[in-house]
C-alpha cells in the first residue's frame, strides 16, 4: 500500500470513533474495487439493494453476492467491447443497482465512469459524452442515445448499450429521433450483450491503483459549462470513509437513494458509505414516487437535497392552514418546545418546565407531522445547496434533527457536516477529519484534503484557476466566519448583486426565503446595475388561477401575468418572507411566470440548483418590463458576473 494512502488511513482511524462490528475496518481497502470486494466477502448473503422492477412489476432485492455476479458480467461485456485501463464509460441509467454494478465493472477494468443525468437536456449530455471522449455508453433508452447523437456526433463513442427501444428503424420514436438517424450502428442491446457475456472468460486485468482516476464527475453547470473533475479511488474512498465515521450509526440501516447517482454526493454519501457500513439501499425509481417509497419501505436514512425538506415544510403549512386554530397553535408550541429541548441537549440551553411535555408532544403531535418521512426515519442529511433556516428549525422542533452539510464536486465532494451531538442548524457543519480549511482573500473558503480532485479533465487553464500550487482548492464560496472548524457560508464569490445605489445583496439567501412561499416553486433575484431588487418567480398555473380571479383578473388574458395588480399582490405577499433582510435587500419588483423550471429544459441542474443565467436570459423581456424597459448599465444580471471560461 502506498505510503500516502497508508498515512491518511491511519489518521482516519485515529480521529474516527470505534466502528460497529459489522462495519468494514478503515484499512480493509485502498480502492473502491477493494471496498466492494471486502463487503461481498464479509456479508455475501446480506441484502444490498432493493429496487422496483418495471418488467416484473414487483420490488426485488439483490444480495451482495448477487450484485458481485452482476458486476462480473458487466466487466466481461465491457472488456469484450474493448474497454481498457484509462478509457471512459458513460452511464445514463436511473438510480438502480444496475448503475452501481456498471460503475464497479468499469473500475475493475481500470477505466473511468462518467455519469449522465437522465433528466438533463440532450445537448448537455452530448457535451459530457463528447468532452470525456467516452468509448462506451450504457443507457436506458435507445431514443435517449439518438437525441444525444443528434446534438453531437460523439466521434469517440464506439458502442451504446441500451435496455429498451428498437435499435433500427424505430418508427415509434418521435421526429427528433428520425432526424438523428435511426440506422446508427453503434446502438446495441444491453440484454443481448449480457446474455452473450455468460460464455466469455473473466478479463484477466490488473486492478487499479489508489491514485488511478476512478470517475470523471462533471460539475452541475450552474455557473457555466460543466467541467469534469478527476477523482481518484483514494480521494473518493477517503471521503466515503470520513462521512461514514461522522454520521450516526444506525442498526439495520436502510438508506434511500434519491439524488441522481451521476452526482458525487449520492455515490459517496450513500452508495460507497453503504459498502462500509453494510447498509442496504432502497432505490426511489422516480421523484413522483418519493412519498410512496418512504411510506412502504423501512427507510432509516435520508441523504437528500434541500428541496425534499422544503416540500415537507410547504406541505405541512398547507395542511395546517386547513386545520382549526387550536391545532396550528399546538403544532407551533410543539415545535418551539422541541427546539428548546434540542438546544438543551446540544449544551446551548437550560431546562424549562415545558420540556416535561416533550415526550407526550413528540408522540401525539410531532410524529404525526413527520409521517411524510415514514415511521422509521432516524437520520436526515441535507447537502448540495443551502437549507433554509425555517425549514431546519421546523424539522428539529418536530424531533428530526437534520444534519446540514457542505461540499462541492471538486472536493470529493463532502467538506463538512454537522454532528448529532454538535448540530448548529444555522451552519453547514464541522469539517471532516483530515480536511484543512482556511479563509482566502474576500473571505473565500479554501480547502485542502486527500479527497480533492487532481484537476479538470482536458482543461488545464480552469484547473490552474481553482487549484493553487500548495494543493488548496478555491471553492468560490464565501464564508462569514470559520470558528473551531465550523463553517458558516454566505453565498458565492461572484453571485453578489451590486445595485446603482452602491448597495450589495447576495441573491441566494433571498431566493431561499422566497421559495418558502407555498405559491412559489422556483425563484431568482436580479438587480445588477439596477436601482432596486426584483424577483422572477415560477408558480403553478392551477394555484395562480383562483388568486387572479380573486383580484379581478382574467387568467386566460395574454397580459394577465403582467398586471400591476398581480405584481403588487406578490410584492406584499413575499415581503412576509424577507422581513429579516435589510431595506435595500427587499424585493421591489416581481415578475410571475407559470412555466416549469426543470432539468430537461435546461433551467435547473441535477441537484435542483437554478441556472440563474439561463433563467434571466429566458425572461429578459419580463425583467426589462419590471424596470420600465430602462437599459441596464455595464452588467445586466448577477449571473453575468460569472466567469464562464
Amino acid at each position: 500500500m502506498p505510503v500516502a494512502v497508508r498515512g491518511w488511513l491511519v489518521s482516519l482511524s485515529e480521529s474516527g470513533r470505534k466502528r460497529p462490528a459489522h462495519w468494514l475496518p478503515v484499512d480493509a481497502a485502498s480502492t473502491l474495487c477493494e471496498l466492494f470486494d471486502a463487503r461481498v466477502a464479509a456479508t455475501p448473503d446480506a441484502p444490498a439493494y432493493r429496487f422496483y422492477s418495471p418488467r416484473k412489476s414487483a420490488w426485488l432485492t439483490l444480495s451482495w453476492a448477487e450484485a458481485d455476479a452482476r458486476v462480473a458480467a458487466w466487466a466481461r461485456v465491457l472488456h469484450a467491447r474493448g474497454v481498457k485501463a484509462g478509457d471512459r464509460v458513460a452511464i445514463m441509467l436511473r438510480n438502480s443497482p444496475e448503475w452501481l454494478c456498471v460503475e464497479q465493472a468499469v473500475m475493475r477494468l481500470g477505466a473511468m465512469s462518467v455519469g449522465l443525468f437522465c433528466a438533463d437536456t440532450p445537448a448537455s449530455n452530448a457535451h459530457l459524452v463528447a468532452h470525456s471522449q467516452a468509448r462506451v455508453l450504457v443507457a436506458v433508452k435507445a431514443s435517449w442515445v439518438r437525441r444525444i447523437l443528434a446534438a453531437d456526433a460523439c466521434e469517440a463513442l464506439e458502442t451504446a448499450l441500451v435496455f429498451t427501444g428498437a435499435l433500427v428503424d424505430d418508427r415509434a420514436d418521435d421526429q427528433a429521433d428520425d432526424m438523428a438517424g435511426n440506422q446508427d450502428t453503434r446502438l446495441a442491446s444491453a440484454d443481448d450483450a449480457l446474455a452473450a457475456g455468460r460464455t466469455l472468460a473473466d478479463p484477466g486485468v490488473a486492478r487499479p491503483a489508489p491514485d488511478t482516476v476512478a470517475s470523471l464527475i462533471y460539475t452541475s453547470g450552474a455557473s457555466g459549462r460543466a467541467r469534469g473533475a478527476m477523482l481518484t479511488h483514494a480521494s473518493l474512498l477517503f471521503n466515503a470513509q470520513s462521512v461514514a465515521d461522522v454520521l450516526p450509526g444506525v442498526l439495520d440501516e436502510c438508506a434511500l437513494s434519491y439524488v441522481p447517482l451521476a452526482h458525487s454526493y449520492e455515490r459517496v454519501a450513500d452508495a460507497y458509505r453503504a459498502m462500509i457500513t453494510g447498509a442496504r439501499i432502497v432505490f426511489c425509481r422516480h421523484p413522483r414516487f418519493l412519498g410512496l417509497t418512504l411510506a412502504r419501505e423501512p427507510v432509516t436514512t435520508l441523504i437528500g437535497v434541500p428541496r425534499i425538506y422544503e416540500r415537507f415544510y410547504i406541505e405541512l403549512g398547507r395542511w395546517l392552514s386547513r386545520r382549526p386554530r387550536w391545532v396550528r397553535r399546538l403544532v407551533n408550541a410543539t415545535i418551539n418546545i422541541g427546539v428548546s429541548v434540542f438546544e438543551r441537549e446540544q449544551g446551548r440551553g437550560r431546562f424549562a418546565p415545558g420540556h416535561l411535555l416533550w415526550p407526550l408532544l413528540k408522540v401525539l403531535v410531532a410524529k404525526r407531522c413527520l409521517r411524510l418521512f415514514g415511521a422509521h426515519m432516524q437520520v436526515a442529511v441535507s447537502g448540495a445547496a443551502a437549507l433554509p433556516y425555517p425549514v431546519a428549525r421546523t424539522l428539529v422542533g418536530l424531533g428530526l434533527p437534520v444534519l446540514q452539510g457542505y461540499g462541492l464536486t471538486e472536493a470529493g465532494p463532502v467538506v463538512s457536516v454537522n454532528r448529532p451531538d454538535d448540530n448548529a442548524i444555522d451552519s453547514v457543519g464541522v469539517v471532516l477529519p483530515g480536511v484543512a480549511t482556511r479563509v482566502g482573500p474576500d473571505n473565500e473558503l479554501l480547502v485542502r484534503s486527500p479527497s480533492v480532485m487532481t484537476g479538470y479533465w482536458r482543461d488545464p487553464e480552469a484547473t490552474a484557476r481553482v487549484l493553487s500550487p500548495g494543493g488548496w482548492l478555491h471553492t468560490g464560496d464565501k464564508v462569514s466566519r470559520l470558528d473551531k472548524k465550523r463553517l458558516y457560508l454566505t453565498g458565492r464569490m461572484k453571485e453578489v448583486i451590486v445595485m446603482t445605489s452602491g448597495e450589495k445583496a447576495s441573491p441566494e439567501p433571498l431566493e431561499e426565503a422566497l421559495r418558502l412561499d407555498p405559491l412559489v416553486t422556483r425563484a431568482i433575484v436580479v438587480g445588477e446595475a439596477r436601482p432596486v431588487l426584483a424577483a422572477v418567480v415560477s408558480c403553478p398555473a392551477h394555484r395562480l388561477t383562483p388568486i387572479m380571479r380573486r383580484l379581478g383578473l382574467d387568467p386566460d388574458a395574454p397580459d394577465g401575468l403582467a398586471s400591476t395588480r398581480l405584481e403588487n399582490y406578490f410584492i406584499e405577499r413575499l415581503a412576509k418572507f424577507t422581513t429579516g433582510f435589510p431595506a435595500h435587500a427587499q424585493i421591489r419588483r416581481v415578475a410571475v411566470v407559470t412555466d416549469a423550471w426543470r432539468q430537461d429544459n435546461g433551467l435547473v441542474t441535477a441537484t435542483d440548483k437554478v441556472r440563474r443565467r439561463r433563467v434571466a436570459k429566458r425572461y429578459a423581456a419580463e425583467i426589462n418590463r419590471l424596470y420600465g424597459r430602462r437599459a441596464a448599465a455595464n452588467k445586466t444580471d448577477v449571473s453575468e458576473n460569472t466567469n464562464l471560461g
